[in-house]
């Protein structure tokens, strides 16, 4: 996973630099919509199992003095985890649709 986001990230950096022909720059645009979408469903399958996981352990808990702290506190991580690449999803789709431009040097 990390391989991929470095890979797509310097590809996308490269493109950027060296201005390629429109043919290369979409189909690099194409992967790199392919890579984080990849991501997002990942993303979104693993806050699933996050929260399920925490209800099992606010089950396996009970209702104690702490109120569910370590349930709650994974709850919060999958749902700000789910955001954080949501967000990234949202930035790229500016970037793309060009209503945020990419500064160039």
């Amino acid at each position: 996973m990390r391989r991929l986001l470095t890979a797509t990230l310097l590809a996308g950096a490269a493109l950027a630099t060296t201005g390629a022909a429109p043919a290369e720059e979409q189909a690099m645009l194409d992967a790199f919509d392919r890579a984080l979408t990849a991501m997002t469903y990942a993303a979104a399958g693993l806050a699933v199992f996050a929260i399920v996981w925490a209800g099992f352990v606010l089950m396996a808990e009970g209702a104690d003095d702490r109120g569910g702290g370590r349930a709650r506190t994974a709850v919060a991580l999958a749902v700000v985890g789910l955001v954080l690449v949501l967000l990234a999803k949202a930035v790229a789709a500016l970037l793309r649709s060009g209503l945020v431009q990419f500064p160039t040097p």
